[in-house]
């Protein structure tokens, strides 16, 4: 299975993104993106045969971190592949994640992705697909009616879960960051 670590986001910006998505499906058929709910990634997913070990994990990191905020501001892009809301540098979800890269080093003998650590680009992706070069442009051009910019406090990061191809990703498990403020 493969399985993977993310930041939930809030209400509101979870809608805007929402909205977004179903809108960039309908009109120019970036569709793949509605197969997932939207996150920011901190752990790129990774294979494993077992869950629970990594449940028990994200628990009790969970009851370590404070909650912390995140900015979202404007759209980037992967190449013409993938479409997202870029987060703004942040000190707090930097040393999350690569804190999560040293205990799955340690505890689990899980190596990075070629895309992690020093190379992270933390987003949250609103849509991709197997689109022609001209659809993906007309929806970059359609975009720029938009102007995202959200600032939330991260409580919670998932478990996502893939099921497949035709499924795509589930979140097997939420939990809240409870350490306190101080």
């Amino acid at each position: 299975m493969d399985i993977g670590f993310a930041i939930l986001l809030e209400d509101e910006c979870y809608n805007y993104s929402r909205k977004l998505e179903l809108k960039l499906c309908e009109k120019f058929g970036l569709c793949w993106g509605l197969k997932q709910s939207p996150h920011i990634t901190i752990k790129a997913p990774f294979e494993t045969d077992k869950l629970g070990p990594f449940v028990k994990y994200l628990k009790s990191l969970a009851k370590e971190i404070s909650p912390f905020e995140i900015e979202l501001e404007g759209f980037n892009y992967f190449g013409n592949k993938v479409i997202f809301l870029d987060v703004k540098r942040n000190k707090q979800l930097k040393e999350l994640h690569f804190r999560i890269l040293r205990d799955l080093q340690s505890k689990f003998s899980i190596n990075p992705h070629e895309l992690e650590g020093k190379h992270v680009k933390f987003h949250s992706s609103i849509a991709t697909g197997d689109v022609t070069e001209e659809k993906f442009r007309k929806a970059k051009q359609y975009l720029k009616k938009y102007h995202p910019n959200f600032k939330f406090t991260a409580k919670t990061m998932g478990i996502f879960y893939y099921l497949g191809e035709d499924a795509g990703w589930i979140i097997v498990r939420r939990t809240k960051f409870n350490r306190d403020r101080k």
